[in-house]
C-alpha cells in the first residue's frame, strides 16, 4: 500500500460543521474534472476519524484498490480535495480501516453515513475524468477593421459549461476584452486575474464569432485555460491592416471547349473575405458575367464552375461553386441582372477573367471597378468541341461493380487502374452476362449535361443526363431531333433479311456512366444480360452484332449560321461509330479427354470468351462406381487478360484408373461445359506446334512476282492436335491451311504462288505461324520496271541496260556473268555459285517457286529471240 502522509489532528475532535469550500461540493455518484477542488464535510456524528484515504474503486466487482491521495479534517471538520492526479472511479474511505467507505447522499458536500458493506460501496463512489477542450480560430488571418476584423472561434469540450480564463501576449486586458466580449459575458475585475487576463463566464461548445477592430496588424497566440481544472489550449491569429488584401485567380490559363464547365480557384490574400469577379467584358467580348464573393471559407480560397453552354441562357447556375469540404464557401449570381443574354452558344475564343476585392459599391460599379483596376486577370480559351470517337471494353460483373461503386471523383482512377492490370479490356466482342463499357470521346457536352438538370428532369446522375439529353429536343429550332443520339442497332447480316433489327432501348436499361472530364471521356456501362432491346431482347446462346452510333445534333452545340437550311444543319451533325457484338459465353477445355495425375495439384487448363477477372469453378466428380468416390474442386479459376485460364484439383487421394468428369461452374453458361478423364500415372504433354526451317528467309523480289514458302511445323508435344498454320505479310494472313500432327511428328507446309501484286514496294516481314510460334525474315519488294529496255533499245543494239552498244549478239551476253544462250533449263553457272536443279532461285531472286522461275525463262527467251532479229 502507498504511503500518504497526513497531518497532526486537531487537539479537539468536535461536531460542529463550517461552510463547505472549493469548486465543486462532494456528492456521492458525482463526476467531476481533473483538477477541480471538491468540498466536503464529515461531522463527528458520522465518524470520529480525522483523516481519510482516496482510494481507487473498481465497481464491477465491488473492490477497493489502492491509495491515490489523503486528507485531513480541519478544525471544522472541513477538508477539500485536489482531483489533478485523479483519473477514475474512487471512494472515500477511513484511513484506519479502508473497508469502511463514507457516504455522501446529499448535494451540499457534507457526509450522511457511512458502510462497510461490499455491496453498498456504489452508493459512496466517485468519478473524476480529464477535460477535454480544443479553442481553434477558423482562419488563419483576419483584417482589423469592418466585417474583415471578425473570425470565428471554433470551441469544444466534453464538458457542458465552463469558464475559461483567456490572454495573449501583445495585447493588453482591454483588447482581449473587447475581442471577446460580444461572443460572452466578460469579467475583468475577478481577484484572480492577472493585469492582462479576462474571464468568460459560461462557456460552451460551438463557435462565436471574435472580433479584432483596431487590433495592431501581427500574430498574436491566445492561452485559453479552464478556470477550475486543468485544462488548458491555445490558437493563433494573424492580424493583417484591412485594405492591403488582394483576389488573385490560381491558374493564369483557363482552356476548354465550348459547351464544357470550366473550372477556376479564386483566392484571397491578407484581410480580403470578399471579392468580384468578371468573366469576360460586354464591350471588348460581347458577354460578360459579374460574380460576387460573398465568403472565400476557412481556406481563404473558393472554386468556381462557369458553363458555357449555359452561358447567355438566363441560367443563375450558369456560375456555380464547386463542392469542396468547406461548406462556408458562397457567391452571389443573378443570371437577369448579372450577366449578358446570348441567342446562341458563347462563341469560341478568348476571354479575360479579372478578380479583385472590390466590394464596396453596387454589382454593375464592382463590376466595372474590377475591369479597371484588377488585383488579377486570367484567359479563358474556348476551342470548338469535336467528337472524336467510340470504343468497347468488356469487364465483368465484379471488376465494373469496383469502379461504378467508387465515389464519383475516384471512378476514373478506379478504372484506369483496372484497364492497366487488364481487369477491364479493350474489346468489341463481349460474352453475354458480362458488361459492356462504351467509350465515348468528344468534347463540349459537359455543360448540355448539367443543363440536363437545370432545365429538364434528369438527376444530378450522369447516366439520367445523358438519357435526358438522348431522348429530348433541348434546344432544336430547326427540327425536333434530340441533343444527341446513342444508337446500338443490331446489324442487318446478323438480323437477317425483312427482319426487324434490334436497337438498345436507354430508357428501359439500367447503365451508368463514368465521366473523364480532364479527357472529355464518357464510359456508358451495362449489364449486357440486363439490357433491354426494343424488338426483342438477347437471348444467352445466341451471338448478336450491332452497330454502335454515337452522334452530336443539338443546335446550340453545333452553332448553326442563323440562315442555315434545316437539311444543311444535319448535315453538320457530327456522327462516330463502332462494331459491337454480344455473343454466346463459352468456355473450353484445352484436352478432350482430360486426364490428370493423382497429386494434390493437377493442373488444368482452357479458354474462355468471358471477361478477364471473371471467377468461377473447375470441379472433378468421379464417375459412378468410383470407390471411393471424390468431389474436388477449385473455387477460384480466375480468367486471364488473354482468356486463358488455370485450376489446381487436389486428386492426391484418388487412383490410377479412377474415372472422373471436370465440369464449369458459376460462369453463367447455357449449357454446362464438362470433359471426361482418367487419373494416370503420367500426363502426356499437350500439342505444341513449333515452326522451323523458313524458305526463303530475307528475299528481295518485284512486286507482281508470285512466291513461294517453305517451312517445317513438328508437334513437340505428345498429344494428337490439329492447328491452322499461316503464312504472314506484314502481319496480314495470306494464306492458311489446317495441319494434323501426332506427339513428335513433323512436316513441311508449302504455301505456293503467293500473289505479290497487291502489295506496295517495301521491306515487309514474312513468316510461317503456328498458334504457338512463328519463324519470320524480311521480304523485300521492288518496283516494276515499265520499259522493256529502258527506251535506249534500237534496231538490233541494246544499250539500255546490262548490255553494252552492241557487243551482246545472237545469244551471246557479255554483260553479266551470265552467258547468254549457255544458261539453259534449269542450269545456272552465273552468280550463284552452286547449282539450280530447277528447284530454288538464283542470288537476285532467291526462294521464288516454279512460277517465278517459268516467268525467268520466258523472258530469256522472248529476249533472245528479239535479238537474233
Amino acid at each position: 500500500m502507498a504511503a500518504v502522509g497526513f497531518a497532526a489532528a486537531p487537539a479537539a475532535a468536535t461536531n460542529h460543521v463550517g461552510t463547505v469550500g472549493g469548486d465543486a461540493n462532494f456528492t456521492s455518484g458525482g463526476s467531476y474534472y481533473a483538477g477541480q477542488e471538491i468540498g466536503l464535510a464529515i461531522p463527528n456524528s458520522t465518524t470520529s476519524a480525522d483523516q481519510f484515504e482516496i482510494r481507487s474503486y473498481d465497481s464491477g466487482d465491488d473492490q477497493i484498490g489502492t491509495v491515490a491521495d489523503g486528507f485531513v479534517l480541519d478544525n471544522n471538520r472541513n477538508a477539500t480535495i485536489d482531483t489533478s492526479d485523479l483519473d477514475g472511479d474512487y471512494v472515500v474511505v477511513n484511513a484506519n480501516n479502508r473497508n469502511e467507505v463514507i457516504l455522501f447522499s446529499g448535494s451540499n458536500g457534507v457526509a450522511t453515513g457511512t458502510t462497510t458493506n461490499s455491496n453498498n460501496y456504489d452508493t459512496g463512489s466517485f468519478q473524476v475524468s480529464p477535460q477535454s477542450l480544443s479553442m481553434n480560430f477558423e482562419d488563419d488571418s483576419t483584417g482589423n477593421d469592418g466585417s474583415a476584423a471578425t473570425t470565428t472561434l471554433e470551441v469544444d469540450s466534453n464538458r457542458p459549461q465552463w469558464d475559461v480564463i483567456v490572454s495573449s501576449s501583445g495585447l493588453d486586458q482591454d483588447e482581449v476584452n473587447n475581442a471577446f466580449d460580444d461572443a460572452y459575458t466578460t469579467n475583468t475585475s475577478d481577484g484572480d486575474l492577472d493585469d492582462d487576463e479576462v474571464l468568460l463566464e459560461d462557456v460552451t461548445d460551438g463557435d462565436v464569432d471574435v472580433n479584432f477592430t483596431d487590433i495592431d496588424n501581427g500574430e498574436y497566440e491566445f492561452t485559453f485555460e479552464v478556470a477550475d481544472t486543468d485544462a488548458e489550449d491555445t490558437a493563433t491569429i494573424n492580424v493583417t491592416d484591412t485594405g492591403d488584401g488582394e483576389v488573385n485567380i490560381a491558374e493564369g490559363s483557363l482552356n476548354q471547349q465550348q459547351g464544357d464547365i470550366v473550372e477556376f480557384t479564386v483566392t484571397a490574400d491578407g484581410a480580403s473575405d470578399e471579392g468580384f469577379v468578371v468573366i469576360g467584358d460586354e464591350d471588348d467580348f460581347g458577354y460578360q458575367a459579374n460574380v460576387s464573393i460573398t465568403d472565400f471559407g476557412d481556406d481563404e480560397e473558393i472554386t468556381l464552375a462557369f458553363n458555357s453552354y449555359t452561358a447567355g441562357l438566363d441560367s443563375d447556375d450558369t456560375v456555380t461553386v464547386v463542392d469542396t469540404d468547406d461548406e462556408d464557401d458562397a457567391i452571389e449570381f443573378d443570371a437577369t441582372t448579372d450577366e449578358t443574354s446570348l441567342d446562341g452558344i458563347l462563341a469560341s475564343g478568348d476571354y479575360d477573367v479579372s478578380s479583385s476585392a472590390i466590394t464596396s459599391g453596387s454589382d454593375d460599379q464592382n463590376a466595372a471597378d474590377t475591369l479597371d483596376s484588377s488585383d488579377d486577370v486570367a484567359t479563358m480559351f474556348l476551342e470548338e468541341p469535336t467528337t472524336e470517337g467510340v470504343q468497347v471494353w468488356t469487364a465483368s460483373n465484379d471488376n465494373a461493380d469496383e469502379v461504378i461503386s467508387a465515389d464519383e471523383d475516384e471512378q476514373v482512377d478506379e478504372l484506369t487502374s483496372a484497364i492497366e492490370n487488364d481487369l477491364i479490356t479493350q474489346s468489341s466482342d463481349v460474352a453475354y452476362d458480362d458488361v459492356s463499357i462504351h467509350q465515348i470521346s468528344a468534347s463540349g457536352l459537359e455543360g448540355a449535361l448539367e443543363y440536363a438538370t437545370i432545365a429538364g428532369s434528369a438527376a444530378d446522375d450522369p447516366a439520367d443526363q445523358l438519357a435526358y439529353l438522348a431522348t429530348n429536343n433541348v434546344s432544336n429550332t430547326l427540327n425536333g431531333d434530340t441533343a444527341v443520339e446513342l444508337r446500338v442497332r443490331e446489324t442487318r447480316s446478323s438480323a437477317g433479311p425483312n427482319q426487324d433489327r434490334r436497337v438498345l432501348n436507354l430508357t428501359s436499361t439500367d447503365f451508368d456512366v463514368i465521366v473523364d472530364e480532364e479527357n472529355d471521356e464518357y464510359y456508358l456501362a451495362f449489364d449486357t444480360a440486363n439490357a433491354a432491346f426494343d424488338n426483342g431482347d438477347v437471348a444467352d446462346d445466341e451471338d448478336v452484332s450491332f452497330d454502335v452510333e454515337f452522334t452530336v445534333q443539338d443546335q446550340r452545340l453545333l452553332d448553326p449560321d442563323d440562315d442555315v437550311e434545316t437539311d444543311e444543319f444535319e448535315d453538320s451533325y457530327t456522327t462516330v461509330s463502332t462494331p459491337f457484338s454480344i455473343n454466346e459465353r463459352t468456355v473450353t477445355f484445352d484436352q478432350d479427354p482430360y486426364n490428370l495425375t493423382n497429386v494434390e495439384d493437377a493442373t488444368v487448363t482452357g479458354t474462355t470468351n468471358a471477361a478477364p477477372g471473371s471467377e468461377f469453378t473447375i470441379r472433378a466428380r468421379s464417375d459412378t462406381g468410383t470407390q471411393p468416390s471424390f468431389v474436388e474442386s477449385d473455387d477460384e479459376v480466375n480468367v486471364s487478360a488473354d482468356g486463358t485460364w488455370e485450376a489446381e484439383i487436389d486428386l492426391s487421394d484418388a487412383s490410377v484408373g479412377d474415372e472422373y468428369t471436370l465440369s464449369v461452374q458459376q460462369l453463367s453458361l447455357p449449357e454446362t461445359e464438362e470433359v471426361d478423364g482418367t487419373v494416370v500415372e503420367q500426363v502426356q504433354e499437350p500439342a505444341t506446334f513449333t515452326v522451323s526451317d523458313l524458305s526463303p528467309q530475307d528475299v528481295t523480289a518485284t512486286v507482281g512476282d508470285a512466291l513461294t514458302v517453305t517451312a517445317t511445323v513438328e508437334n513437340t508435344g505428345e498429344l494428337e492436335s490439329t492447328q491452322t498454320v499461316e503464312f504472314r505479310v506484314g502481319g496480314n494472313a495470306v494464306a492458311s491451311q489446317d495441319v494434323t500432327l501426332a506427339g513428335g511428328n513433323s512436316t513441311t507446309v508449302e504455301f505456293a504462288d503467293i500473289d505479290t501484286s497487291g502489295l506496295d514496294a517495301g521491306d515487309y516481314e514474312h513468316g510461317v505461324f503456328t498458334d504457338d510460334d512463328s519463324s519470320t525474315a524480311t521480304l523485300t519488294l521492288e518496283a516494276a520496271d515499265t520499259d522493256d529496255t529502258g527506251g535506249d533499245d534500237t534496231g538490233g543494239d541494246d544499250t539500255g541496260g546490262d548490255d553494252t552498244g552492241g557487243d551482246d549478239t545472237g545469244g551471246d551476253d557479255t554483260g553479266g556473268d551470265d552467258t547468254g544462250g549457255d544458261d539453259t533449263g534449269g542450269d545456272d553457272t552465273g552468280s550463284d555459285n552452286g547449282t539450280d536443279d530447277g528447284g530454288s532461285t538464283d542470288g537476285s531472286t532467291p526462294g521464288f517457286g516454279a512460277v517465278v522461275a517459268l516467268v525467268a525463262l520466258i523472258a530469256a527467251a522472248l529476249l533472245a529471240t528479239r535479238r537474233n532479229d
